[in-house]
């Protein structure tokens, strides 16, 4: 009985977590002329999720904020484009050269369609130090 009832609870426990999908594409440039296109993929039309901007940057990347055009391309055709200004966080070093961050964009977002979202991100100014840039979707 008390096997069962492990059991159980720890599938109860599997199930809350809530599952995270990171999407990421490497940059060679990062400036308004080279942005980077992210494809999401979306299987679940029901449940709300957060996204996040997702930067992988060496010592060249600027110290306080960063200035995003954020365009948004839905299955069904739908196109939103605006700006979204990150605000860096203290550095968090995986390695002496390279930082990892991970910053809110949205919540409560529901994915209405299924298929492929595509999100292209640019700067508004030349940025040196990205190596790679995504978004981050964690549902509820």
């Amino acid at each position: 009985m008390r096997l069962l009832t492990a059991l159980l609870v720890a599938i109860c426990s599997a199930s809350c977590v809530a599952p995270e999908r990171a999407f990421v594409v490497d940059t060679h440039r990062f400036d308004p002329e080279h942005g980077a296109i992210v494809a999401v993929e979306n299987h679940d039309t029901l449940s709300r999720g957060e996204l996040r901007i997702f930067l992988r940057a060496n010592d060249h990347l600027p110290k306080d904020s960063l200035t995003l055009r954020i365009e948004t391309f839905s299955p069904d055709s739908l196109h939103t484009s605006e700006y979204h200004r990150l605000i860096l966080p203290k550095e968090k070093r995986i390695n002496p050269l390279r930082r990892l961050l991970d910053i809110p964009y949205r919540r409560g977002v529901r994915l209405k369609e299924e298929g492929t979202y595509y999100f292209t991100l640019t700067p508004t100014r030349p940025v040196e130090g990205v190596e790679a840039v995504g978004i981050v979707y964690q549902t509820e």
